[in-house]
């Protein structure tokens, strides 16, 4: 992987202006103008697609946001980063839709979808819309190894719209290669994905649960983890698995991080990363990854305790897991490429 994501991430923090269509030509008719403009309907109008509007909080960046970590390469998600526009399958009172979401200066803009209290919860969770970031943002300001954090607008981590998704998201990055986790994301996405015009929304746990362990581990090249997802959908749909419940936010870290526990296939790094998907970066999951990041980083290699590696985050307080990820990102960045890309490598 290659090192240096913060130029890499500062060029492509565009934002696109806003525009809106206006209709015109009216059909005629025998009565005033001022009625036909308010009654008419233009010839056209069924092929106008819906769009919608989502305000935005202070310190939102949204290429950063959106290129924050992998999750913007998995399926179902499709970064256009010369457009500054994802495009995402989603499902939406109970239909699949295409959603081409940009940004306008203030506000998400999607277009493929009508205001709802459904799609706002949905790309609230998406883009972290209801984190407050300014905490962080001021303390990297006083750490030269985090600058370019504010400049990039790093801080908010893309998001499932859902937390089913964000939980089949981590198991298929378990024990295994980037390459592989794109691969099985997408062959899930479209043996069980329901079907919009262009592409297939990412599945609902129903639509898994439907399919045998066997299927999944065959057609998905899940292996082992055909049976921990299996059984994660099966567990939703019987009602033995409440994830509202589950990921009440009332809970304190530490209670939310021992109920993520207790879903199937989430250890303590699958935990961490489950927390911080809802905001929360005081706890920092020691694993693998975190030991051989920190010894290089800042011990040349050299084996130090768990103890020792954790403090160099201590003054992050409740963002500390976000500063060690911040980190960690800036040097993995730049190296990831969407599937297609590799492909013809």
């Amino acid at each position: 992987m290659v090192a240096d994501a913060r130029d890499a991430v500062n060029r492509r923090i565009l934002t696109l202006g806003g525009w809106f269509t206006t209709l015109a030509d009216l059909l005629r008719g025998r009565r005033s103008q001022v009625v036909r403009q308010r009654s008419a309907k233009p010839p056209f109008a069924g092929s106008i697609p819906a769009v919608a509007s989502i305000s935005t909080p202070p310190h939102f960046h949204f290429a950063s946001t959106v290129v924050s970590h992998g999750w913007y390469l998995l399926a179902p998600f499709r970064w256009e980063r010369d457009e500054q526009t994802l495009h995402r399958p989603e499902i939406l009172g109970g239909k699949p839709v295409d959603l081409a979401i940009s940004f306008d200066g203030g506000s998400l803009r999607i277009e493929g979808a009508e205001e709802s209290d459904e799609l706002r919860r949905k790309l609230g969770r998406m883009f972290q819309l209801g984190v407050d970031t300014s905490e962080f943002v001021e303390k990297s300001r006083n750490s030269p190894a985090h600058a370019w954090v504010e400049s990039s607008g790093f801080g908010r981590l893309l998001c499932g719209a859902t937390l089913f998704e964000d939980v089949v998201k981590i198991i298929t990055t378990t024990n295994t290669m980037w390459r592989q986790t794109m691969r099985m994301t997408e062959l899930l996405v479209e043996k069980c994905g329901r079907a919009t015009r262009l592409a297939k929304a990412f599945t609902l746990p129903e639509d898994v649960a439907r399919f045998s362990v066997d299927e999944l581990q065959e057609d998905c090249r899940l292996g082992y983890r055909a049976k921990t997802i299996h059984a994660l959908a099966n567990g939703i749909v019987s009602g033995a698995i409440d994830m509202d419940a589950l990921s009440d936010p009332s809970q304190s870290t530490e209670e939310l991080f021992k109920s993520y526990r207790e879903l199937p296939g989430i250890g303590p790094y699958g935990a961490a990363h489950l927390l911080a998907m809802d905001g929360r970066h005081d706890f920092i999951a020691v694993d693998t990854e975190f030991r051989r990041f920190v010894r290089e980083r800042y011990h040349g290699g050299r084996a130090v305790s768990d103890r020792t590696m954790l403090r160099r985050y201590a003054k992050w307080g409740r963002w500390k897991y976000l500063a060690y990820w911040s980190e960690l990102w800036e040097s993995v960045a730049a190296g990831l490429q969407p599937l297609e890309s590799r492909k013809d490598q």
